[in-house]
């Protein structure tokens, strides 16, 4: 057991809140400004060009919510992870692919992606930014497996990413 599964076990077990210590501003952040980019990839030959920025709240253990940024015309690599990952959509328009399925989505849509299961998603406007809220339980699968993520999608060519069929 890794000690990050441990610390959330023992959190869990003393039903004490995780917001105690923390300041109130710590649990309210704007997805506009002031957050984090944690990964950037642009392949011109792929139509890749995005960015993620991490939504740093305070006292979070299992979630990892993140802000998904795709340029006009543009999607993200298509790829599998280890989490699970829950997608709504805040600004533009989407096509999500999960797996053979392709859903359309406008703000206010939302979309399950299941851990494994290869997905993807594009910006369908050619003039606008999609700007996607990713709620994912990367904390947890995180504590679960170590860092897998370092191994796969975040590698240079990385087993998990594989290009568009």
């Amino acid at each position: 057991m890794t000690n990050d599964l441990a610390q959330i076990i023992d959190n869990i077990e003393a039903r004490e809140p995780l917001n105690v210590g923390h300041e109130p501003s710590g649990f309210h952040v704007d997805i506009t400004e002031g957050n984090r980019e944690i990964y950037r990839n642009r392949n011109e030959r792929l139509g890749i060009d995005f960015s993620v920025d991490v939504l740093a709240f305070s006292g979070i253990q299992v979630f990892d919510p993140r802000v998904v940024r795709i340029a006009p015309g543009a999607n993200n690599e298509l790829h599998r992870h280890a989490h699970e990952s829950l997608f709504y959509v805040i600004k533009g328009s989407a096509e999500v692919r999960i797996g053979d399925d392709r859903l359309t989505l406008e703000p206010g849509g939302v979309a399950f992606v299941p851990r494994w299961a290869f997905h993807q998603s594009r910006n369908l406007s050619q003039s606008e930014e999609l700007v996607i809220l990713a709620i994912t339980d990367f904390g947890l699968t995180k504590a679960v497996l170590g860092d897998y993520d370092k191994r796969t999608r975040l590698a240079v060519r990385g087993d998990d990413v594989k290009e568009q069929a």
